[in-house]
């Protein structure tokens, strides 16, 4: 039997946070650390322009441990990354989030026990370094996963201060008791005690973990480092300890990316996190729009269940509220929610309308890996929980050949063997979901107007619930993408079409379309989860 969505796993606060087992009772006490802190200063705002190549970025999530192993321990690694350089290049990919490689009691590496080190399971200091040089000989960007809200309680300085209130670290964390026995933690998980963020010698140490991972060789040459980091759990610090992080981090690299995971749901409450804590933010009101419940399936917009002109509301809700300068991330899964193939209940359909709507959205955009191949996965039970969401890259039919991980192979896990997901049965297929992946990314590479354009939403007139449009237009060049996001085909009528064309062709499928004239009505048929994406014929 497949694993099943628990639905006691619904609460809110549970839902946007990491990878946990089973939650742990917060203590009900004030905690008593910070009262006894200095309070840091509000640094002074400092208008940083956000790095230029995070706007145009193509960024794949990795789970190392599950995507592709090198010394044939079932472990993925560094080095099992760098070997898949030429996969990854091949699908479009420019930019690439490691989750955490640092060393950890956990599978999922947010508990960290040492911020300057990685993972033994993961490989070597100098195996990162040859990734990261890899990457950028392909002028390819890596970013690290970054945990700064809390930390393992088998740290040694967790260990040093718990049941001694006389420890040096003693006000490195919230205690809820003057014996240091109970403490606040991360989501109430006693694994993962939360730092005191208001001790600037915490702030101190977590800075400087920061640098040593933009300068890997500790030369003071920050070109040959990682290129940012994805900030962990952001809406728990404050602050005053990102403005200072983001102070320290651009005043050795100011093309290094702070990209928050700021957990919300409106974009109002996005927007007071960009101003002087993060370059970007993901994109976290779209993502809940087209998947739904993160841990339900068949509840979102990708599943024709809500309505395409919310789509409308929220883009210009986020064109009034974000600033000038903010990148905002736009995805479809990550490693927190059930996999989009698993929310469309595998309609290959469905899939292709979400790859093409990632292709075509403005700004940076963030692809999970599998999520290409069509990978299935949503949230289990006890023991593996989220497990079932990171499972291993499935390279081959019957998920055996070099580099194929098996740390994780449950008997009721998503993604068997000869089950027509992998890299392997699609690679040579060019219908298949990996080829459609590759080409609606080398679209948006290709196309001026989908990699920087600026964004008008359509005015349509249509026969049904469902379908939705933008323009993206810049020099001179401009295309009209259309999405039915309904399970029936639709006449739409655009009211007012933007250029004029003696015929048009759909880029994804090479079908012609009739001519077209400037700022007349232009009717067409959509078929039912689909996207037509309007060029001019030539």
């Amino acid at each position: 039997m497949r694993a099943t969505t628990l639905g006691f796993f619904v609460s809110i606060l549970a839902l946007a946070l990491a990878c946990s087992p089973v939650p742990a009772p917060t203590p009900p006490a004030t905690p008593i650390s910070q009262a006894t802190s200095t309070i840091l200063p509000t640094p002074t705002f400092i208008p940083y322009t956000t790095p230029a190549w995070f706007r145009e970025a193509m960024l794949y999530e990795i789970f190392v441990r599950s995507f592709s192993d090198s010394d044939g321990d079932g472990i993925g690694d560094l080095d099992g990354i760098t070997s898949r350089l030429d996969y990854l290049e091949s699908l479009g990919v420019n930019a690439i989030w490691l989750m955490p490689i640092s060393p950890s009691p956990s599978a999922h590496g947010y508990d960290v026990i040492d911020y300057f080190a990685v993972n033994p399971d993961y490989g070597t200091l100098e195996d990162l370094q040859e990734l990261v040089a890899a990457a950028h000989a392909r002028r390819m960007w890596i970013i690290l996963d970054f945990v700064p809200s809390h930390l393992s309680d088998e740290h040694p300085f967790f260990r040093d201060a718990f049941r001694n209130p006389s420890s040096e670290y003693s006000d490195w964390f919230v205690w809820t008791n003057e014996a240091h026995t109970l403490y606040a933690s991360f989501a109430g998980i006693e694994d993962m005690p939360r730092f005191n963020h208001f001790n600037p010698e915490v702030v101190e140490y977590l800075v400087q973990a920061a640098l040593f991972w933009l300068d890997l060789d500790g030369d003071g040459n920050y070109s040959d480092g990682v290129d940012g980091f994805r900030i962990d759990n952001a809406t728990f610090p404050p602050q005053e300890f990102f403005s200072t992080l983001r102070q320290r981090v651009k005043a050795v690299d100011p093309e290094a990316v702070l990209l928050g995971e700021t957990w919300v749901h409106n974009p109002a409450d996005l927007a007071r996190f960009f101003p002087d804590q993060f370059d970007a933010l993901f994109d976290f009101p779209l993502s809940e729009l087209l998947q739904g419940d993160q841990n339900f399936n068949g509840d979102g917009l990708l599943s024709g269940k809500k309505r395409s002109g919310l789509l409308t509301v929220l883009l210009e809700e986020e064109g009034k509220r974000f600033p000038e300068e903010a990148i905002a991330l736009r995805f479809m899964s990550n490693h927190d929610t059930n996999r989009i193939a698993s929310e469309v209940a595998g309609d290959v359909v469905r899939e292709r309308l979400a790859a093409a709507l990632l292709a075509t959205l403005p700004g940076p955009v963030m692809l999970y890996y599998g999520e290409e191949i069509g990978m299935l996965g949503q949230k289990g039970g006890p023991p593996h929980w989220d497990n079932y969401r990171r499972e291993p890259m499935d390279w081959y039919a019957d998920q055996e050949g070099p580099g194929q991980t098996t740390w994780f192979r449950p008997e009721d896990r998503w993604n068997q063997p000869d089950d027509g997901i992998s890299v392997e049965e699609e690679e040579t297929d060019p219908e298949s979901l990996l080829n459609f992946y590759r080409y609606a990314l080398a679209l948006r590479r290709s196309r001026p107007a989908l990699s920087r354009g600026e964004i008008v939403i359509l005015e349509l007139e249509v026969s049904g619930a469902g379908p939705w449009g933008f323009i993206r237009s810049v020099d001179g060049e401009t295309l009209v993408a259309i999405f039915n996001f309904a399970d029936e085909n639709r006449e739409v009528t655009i009211a007012t079409f933007p250029f004029s064309a003696a015929s048009l062709i759909d880029l994804f499928t090479g079908e012609v379309y009739p001519a077209a004239e400037v700022d007349e009505p232009y009717p067409l048929t959509l078929p039912a989860a689909a996207a037509v994406l309007l060029g001019v014929s030539k």
